[in-house]
């Protein structure tokens, strides 16, 4: 066992709670039966794999994608697949599972559960030398620790993780890590060094082109100056938020980010503008479900109606803010509203209920400080045992190590010959598919700059005609959006594959600036199964487009209204069915109605694209084109297929 991985082992055998009572509990949990045919089919799928590494990995993939399906059939799906997994001997299904099943524990709040499953989980990659398992293991512990206040353990894990993220190179990973040092060195009120490690993220984020943890990261940063009375500066960074927020089309994240915005307007003193930002934002909240940020938004608008003596409105929000906050026991937000209840009800000079609430924000404040001494005491404790088994493991490794030098000399040297050996077949071998693969990979490279100029051509014209009209709002207003498009192309231009959401988002955002263009002579709608996971489903990216394209340019473009383009997304296996449909003139009138010359440059990128795919991916079968056309209807369906890839990124 390498000196690295020794120190790594130290948190990895913590484990607070035994393996016995873990799994007792989770047998006697009543499964409740929702999406049963969706978790029979997992389950049959598991039985049949057996001890094939290949279609457990399968079976893997398709929980992960399902979790929102299983709903309540989630949590035992996984406990099978670990117990499966355990009895056939495949340890990596078992360590990624158990990791998996950390984060729902977490999720769920079972704490102390989660640490549980991440150690278990992290042993396992100790034992394999799987360094980026290591790093989501100790991210995840570290998560655990921060959601519950142990800012020193949250911090420890999160710099094992960084550090095993900056040896192997992973710059995303990295960049991910670094944001959560910065939130757990904030409630820690350290801001210098909270500051550092946003910055730090922001540019690992910047030069991997993740936008995603580009908005986090300014955000915190606008949260740090503002806790520091700094608010120009706040507000700069919650509007450099905000903006890539609506460029990658984060609504969510457009809510909060909007909702900091009116914090700086409070903290400016701004009344006016602070009351638009929170009612914009609440509104989101409520539809997003964001309970967290609607109790906020309810309080700062009774503080508002505070300021402006807007007596029963500010009693109206804060009643609002204190159901939320109670019923999702957010003490801090408690005490908060109930600062702004005492003011409110002092002003009305009704002192008895004053008191009342000062009696409660005492009993709310004394309970968060016996929470956090005991959290204290926890943590010290948690600290000795890993110290204390640290010094265990040395003990044993050093003993070891004596009695084996003589085996391990006599093993090396042979090794060393037989490696010698093999080297040399395994060098040339290597060059080969090498060569190979960097021709494949430069040749998709090469055909996706081909398709953007050819996107972003036919967009450009889209304006130009804007101009032509001399239709200076429209034309404005499409150059907005037409300039969020070519950012999303541009960034998706290098990369291998991409989220279904984020592939989505560029195609509605084409689809509506050609209908913006057209005049709005088409209509076209987008349907998704509800268990269908789009931020956990990943595809080559602008596959689907350049037939949408057809579907505009060749089928509804002569039609002055009633157009229609239905696009459809359906799971099948490890592949994605996609349906293009519009209401056009049809096939076979489409091609003679064109130019004899004229020849799809997307599409037949997207030929060249789909036979590169399918030397990694075999089972893709070529688009299908077909005429839908019949007895007083019209129309051509496509039916394309693209590969479910693996998950690029972790959670």
């Amino acid at each position: 066992m390498t000196h690295f991985f020794k120190i790594c082992f130290c948190s990895g055998c913590l484990i607070l709670l035994s393996s016995q009572f873990i799994f007792a509990q989770i047998e006697k949990a009543e499964v409740i039966p929702l999406s049963i045919s969706v978790r029979d089919s997992i389950l049959s799928e598991l039985s049949n794999a057996g001890s094939d590494s290949l279609q457990l990995e399968a079976v893997f993939k398709r929980i992960r994608r399902r979790r929102r399906t299983l709903k309540d059939s989630y949590k035992a799906v996984l406990h099978t697949y670990i117990r499966h997994c355990s009895d056939e001997g495949f340890e990596r299904g078992e360590m990624l599972m158990l990791d998996r099943m950390g984060v729902n524990e977490r999720f769920a709040g079972r704490f102390d559960s989660a640490v549980y499953y991440h150690n278990q989980s992290l042993v396992l990659a100790l034992q394999q030398g799987d360094s980026l398992q290591l790093s989501y293991n100790y991210n995840n512990l570290g998560q655990v620790y921060r959601l519950q206040d142990m800012s020193s353990l949250a911090i420890a894990n999160f710099h094992k993780a960084l550090a095993i993220q900056e040896a192997i190179g992973n710059t995303k990973g990295a960049a991910y890590t670094q944001n959560t040092l910065g939130a757990a060195y904030v409630v820690q009120e350290d801001y210098p060094k909270a500051l550092y490690y946003f910055n730090q993220s922001l540019e690992s984020a910047s030069n991997v082109g993740d936008k995603r943890t580009m908005s986090y990261n300014y955000g915190a940063i606008g949260e740090v100056y503002l806790l520091q009375d700094q608010v120009d500066s706040a507000m700069y960074y919650f509007n450099e938020a905000k903006n890539i927020k609506l460029e990658i089309g984060d609504k969510k994240g457009l809510a909060v980010a909007q909702h900091l915005i009116g914090q700086a307007w409070y903290a400016a003193g701004n009344m006016e503008e602070a009351s638009a930002s929170f009612q914009t934002a609440l509104s989101s909240h409520i539809k997003n479900r964001n309970t967290r940020y609607a109790a906020l938004c309810y309080d700062f608008m009774g503080k508002i109606m505070l300021v402006e003596n807007k007596m029963d409105s500010a009693a109206y929000y804060l009643d609002k803010a204190k159901v939320i906050a109670e019923k999702v026991h957010k003490f801090e937000y408690l005490m908060s509203i109930n600062k702004s209840l005492i003011e409110l009800y002092q002003k009305r000079e009704d002192w008895p209920l004053a008191i009342e609430v000062l009696n409660e924000n005492q009993t709310i404040r004394d309970s968060v400080f016996n929470l956090k001494k005991n959290k204290a005491i926890q943590t010290l404790e948690i600290e000795y045992q890993t110290e204390k088994r640290q010094h265990q493991i040395d003990l044993l490794s050093a003993e070891n190590d004596l009695k084996n030098q003589g085996i391990q000399l006599g093993i090396a040297i042979i090794v060393l010959l037989l490696l010698s050996i093999a080297l040399g077949v395994y060098v040339q071998s290597a060059r080969r598919k090498r060569g190979v693969l960097e021709r494949d990979k430069l040749k998709q490279q090469l055909l996706r700059s081909q398709m953007n100029p050819h996107f972003l051509f036919n967009a450009l014209g889209s304006i130009q005609s804007y101009m032509y009209k001399n239709d200076v709002k429209n034309a404005a207003r499409y150059m907005g959006n037409f300039a969020a498009l070519t950012r999303s192309i541009l960034n998706n231009s290098n990369v291998e594959q991409v989220s279904l959401e984020e592939e989505l988002s560029t195609l509605r955002n084409y689809l509506e600036l050609e209908k913006m263009r057209m005049q709005n002579s088409f209509d076209y709608k987008i349907e998704l199964p509800d268990t269908l996971d789009i931020e956990f489903v990943d595809v080559p990216p602008m596959m689907v487009q350049p037939f949408v394209e057809n579907a505009i340019k060749h089928g509804v473009k002569d039609m002055s209204e009633g157009g229609m383009i239905s696009i459809s997304f359906k799971e099948e296996g490890e592949l994605l069915h996609v349906v293009v449909v519009d209401n056009g003139i049809g096939l076979k009138k489409s091609i003679n109605a064109a130019n004899k010359s004229h020849r799809s440059m997307a599409t037949a990128i997207f030929n060249q694209r789909i036979k590169i795919i399918q030397k990694n991916y075999p089972n893709v079968p070529a688009p299908l084109i077909q005429d839908i056309s019949g007895a007083g209807t019209s129309g051509t369906q496509i039916d394309i297929f693209l590969p479910i890839m693996e998950l690029s990124s972790h959670e």
